[in-house]
């Protein structure tokens, strides 16, 4: 299957029959010795108010925010995500979730020896598409709650103020859309426009008035924290 290649505003159609989808991010390690690009991608369930997609709220206070602050644990107990053995994490519906952290951007499965802050040491790993996505997570689009209208993806830069990274230093990033068989449908190349940006709305995955739902390639860069992110959609 060919891949249809985004530009920034442009958007594919995902088949209505294609109920489940793998996204993720894919980018180099950079030259040299200098410190590794630990990027995160995040991916939002939202509702659109009175069909207003400018008024875009978290759905049910975040039960379907594939992020890490909303994994339960020991010091999060009120988190909505469940957090699984090896360290990737999930809905409670089975609906969304995410399977790969990499730190590197070299791929493999990458573990984390930092403690979180539950204060456990985290195995980010798993996934099938070992080779390709650096940051991965799984979307059953015939699963997610009949009230969602919106999946908004972003990506972070981990620790990119201390680092002094930005996504303009990030080289060759990407994030692309497969199918179930790993078909890559559709990506959409981060480009240096992102330069001195250490946040991004990557894309949105936005719900048709039949069921489907096209990619959308928002490109929105800024310097707000994931945090701010996240308030924005409580509202």
């Amino acid at each position: 299957m060919a891949t249809f290649k985004l530009n920034k505003g442009q958007s594919f159609q995902i088949q209505k029959e294609i109920q489940l989808v793998h996204s993720g991010l894919v980018w180099d390690p950079p030259e040299g010795s200098g410190p590794a690009f630990d990027l995160d991608v995040h991916c939002f369930a939202l509702v659109h108010p009175g069909g207003d997609a400018n008024r875009a709220r978290l759905y049910n206070e975040g039960s379907h925010a594939l992020c890490y602050a909303f994994v339960r644990s020991s010091g999060n107990p009120e988190g909505s995500l469940i957090k699984n053995a090896d360290g990737s994490f999930q809905t409670d519906d089975g609906s969304m979730w995410h399977e790969r952290d990499d730190r590197t951007g070299r791929g493999g499965l990458i573990k984390r020896t930092e403690p979180d802050d539950d204060g456990d040491e985290d195995d980010h790993g798993g996934g099938h598409h070992d080779e390709g996505f650096r940051e991965e997570f799984k979307i059953v689009l015939a699963k997610l709650p009949g009230e969602v209208s919106e999946l908004a993806v972003w990506a972070t830069i981990h620790d990119a103020e201390r680092k002094r990274q930005d996504f303009g230093k990030v080289k060759n990033a990407y994030i692309e859309v497969c199918d179930a068989m790993d078909d890559e449908l559709c990506r959409y190349q981060l480009t240096a426009e992102f330069a001195g940006k250490t946040t991004i709305q990557v894309a949105s995955f936005l719900k048709q008035p039949d069921g489907s739902w096209r990619f959308h390639a928002v490109g929105a860069g800024s310097n707000a924290g994931l945090g701010d992110v996240i308030q924005a959609y409580f509202g």
